[in-house]
């Protein structure tokens, strides 16, 4: 897989331009991932922090489900990695995990959040404009009043 990452427009209208630089930091995160090793990705860079690049692009995928999927619409949804023992489950990673099912997942909700920013327009506010911020525990739950 190559990833190919194109400059966002700087003359575009509002929402062509927030598109692109969304799409351009998805695309720079995968960049720094290609052509790393399962085992690499799982590698923390700079100890004493365990953040990964897996872990990182897992966490990704919790906030693109999080942002357009729980809060922009509302969607009755839990967690994909994480859970109430364990709040940042997006970061632990094990031998099991996969840069192949993460990626997928991430790629995934992207998709899910596209669809979901299209049927708003920037002036829109979501359904669930008094959610508290996502946790395992509140993302289970509806939040609309």
């Amino acid at each position: 897989m190559t990833i190919e990452r194109s400059e966002p427009s700087t003359t575009a209208d509002e929402r062509t331009m927030l598109d692109g630089w969304l799409d351009y930091h998805r695309q720079t995160l995968a960049w720094k991932c290609e052509g790393l090793s399962d085992e690499q990705l799982r590698t923390a860079s700079a100890e004493p922090s365990g953040l990964t690049l897996m872990g990182l692009v897992r966490h990704m995928a919790e906030v693109e489900r999080s942002w357009y999927r729980r809060v922009m619409a509302d969607e009755q949804l839990t967690p994909i990695y994480s859970t109430d023992e364990d709040p940042d489950g997006d970061f632990h990673l094990t031998e099991a995990d996969t840069w192949a099912e993460a990626y997928a997942t991430w790629q995934a909700e992207i998709g899910a959040a596209r669809e979901q920013a299209a049927r708003f327009t920037l002036d829109d506010i979501s359904w669930a404009s008094t959610a508290a911020p996502a946790s395992a525990s509140t993302c289970a739950g509806s939040t609309r009043t």
